[in-house]
């Protein structure tokens, strides 16, 4: 049999009429019946078919449920495209620190002449653009108090135990003070652009990361249920996980964040879950 015949049975065997009947199942009468072919049942099938997509077409074209939905993916793309340009931005600062060190690293080992790179980029909020200041401070003073008592023979009293050193994070002018009233668990503190901002005890990160409303935040638990927040920053110095001690750079002064109008330093101290006033232990 030839490809034509075999279509033209094909065909045939289509239009060929079968009955569907409808028959009452309590006394077998029929109730009514038509005539049918395959062909004239895929036709219905493919018209119906039809029918029906052009009807959603036109629900979702002139109803709210199309602007619903184009919102909907509108917002979901911003919150990814926001996420992405984070993370890029976070890939970007490494990658240019990274190759800060390698290239230092490599000059010392070759036993060249030795420029550190970290000054030579003052435009580069990536990097810590701090001169040292080996003056002697009062903080200075009241720590060294601190460390020779501890290292005394005699030991110290229950009080002196107790007593703990703050090293001030940054060094500037308190725009807004504590006032739990209004849910300001902290000061806000002016401070120059891109200024280190340093830890106030020893520590650990336990975390360091991005928040919509507080932007880039870092949170360090001490000793003596103690946990310091330091909010806004531009760049993070440390990771989770990283000890800190008194004084080392862990941030740099920003505003990033929703709730920020101004390059500053959110600063919090807690203990036990309650909210300290900073400026009863810090002179900012």
């Amino acid at each position: 049999m030839t490809f034509s015949e075999k279509i033209k049975d094909l065909i045939k065997r289509l239009r060929i009429k079968h009955k569907l009947t409808f028959i009452n199942d309590s006394n077998y009468h029929e109730k009514w019946s038509f005539r049918l072919s395959s062909l004239n049942l895929i036709t219905l099938v493919v018209l119906y078919t039809i029918i029906i997509v052009v009807i959603v077409m036109i629900f979702f074209a002139f109803t709210t449920l199309n602007a619903f939905i184009n919102s909907s993916q509108n917002e979901a793309s911003e919150r990814l495209l926001e996420e992405n340009e984070r993370s890029l931005d976070s890939l970007y600062r490494m990658t240019r620190s990274t190759e800060k060190y390698l290239a230092d690293l490599s000059t010392l080992l070759k036993d060249e002449s030795f420029n550190d790179t970290v000054y030579q980029l003052k435009q580069d909020t990536s990097f810590l653009n701090y001169v040292p200041n080996f003056s002697r401070s009062k903080e200075d003073s009241l720590l060294r108090i601190k460390m020779e008592k501890q290292n005394s023979p005699d030991g110290m009293d229950d009080s002196e135990q107790n007593f703990d050193f703050f090293f001030s994070p940054v060094n500037g002018k308190v725009s807004q003070s504590f006032n739990p009233k209004k849910n300001h668990f902290g000061v806000d503190v002016v401070t120059a652009v891109d200024e280190p901002i340093k830890a106030c005890l020893d520590g650990a990160v336990v975390l360091s990361g991005w928040l919509p409303g507080e932007g880039n935040i870092i949170i360090i638990q001490h000793n003596n249920d103690l946990i310091s927040v330091y909010k806004h920053c531009s760049v993070l110095l440390k990771k989770q996980g990283d000890h800190i001690l008194t004084g080392d750079p862990i941030g740099i002064v920003g505003n990033t964040g929703e709730n920020t109008s101004g390059p500053h330093l959110h600063f919090e101290i807690w203990k036990k879950g309650i909210p300290l006033n900073p400026q009863e232990f810090i002179s900012f």
